[in-house]
């Protein structure tokens, strides 16, 4: 756990789905805030070299980009991490490491090819001695 521990845990808050929603939810936020705020000021300066109004109800981003960025940036700055939960919660027993490695380091799972059979698959058979033929009328569900 010590060599890779902190590699672990910072993978497990890193890789999590929320985080990736919420930093998502504020570039989404913060890139309307900044097209608007550019269009406005592009709005400005028109504005001032023709001396006329122009009329900026035609920006893409309404008026609400602000407000959506503040919600944006409340929920990340509130946001929890289940995985942050359950570190918290492991380092509260004695045996926090074991915790902290089941939790962090869970048992690799091996992706079987198309040509592999599961293990305990011998041929079709579910062990209880029937075969399970497309074609013999049984009526076990594998017609």
């Amino acid at each position: 756990m010590r060599g890779r521990g902190v590699v672990l845990m910072a993978n497990s808050i890193l890789n999590a789905g929320e985080l990736d929603k919420a930093v998502a939810a504020l570039i989404d936020a913060s890139r309307a805030v900044g097209h608007r705020g550019g269009y406005l000021e592009c709005a400005q300066h028109v504005e001032e070299v023709f001396g006329q109004e122009f009329d900026t109800s035609y920006c893409s981003v309404s008026d609400q980009a602000d407000a959506e960025l503040a919600r944006a940036e409340k929920a990340y700055d509130h946001l929890s991490l289940p995985v942050m939960d359950l570190v918290a919660d492991a380092l509260k027993h004695d045996d926090w490491c074991q915790l902290l490695k089941t939790i962090l380091d869970p048992p690799e799972t091996v992706e079987l090819s198309d040509e592999e059979e599961p293990a305990g698959d011998n041929g079709g058979n579910d062990g209880d001695g029937a075969k399970h033929d497309d074609d013999d009328g049984g009526g076990d569900g594998y017609e």
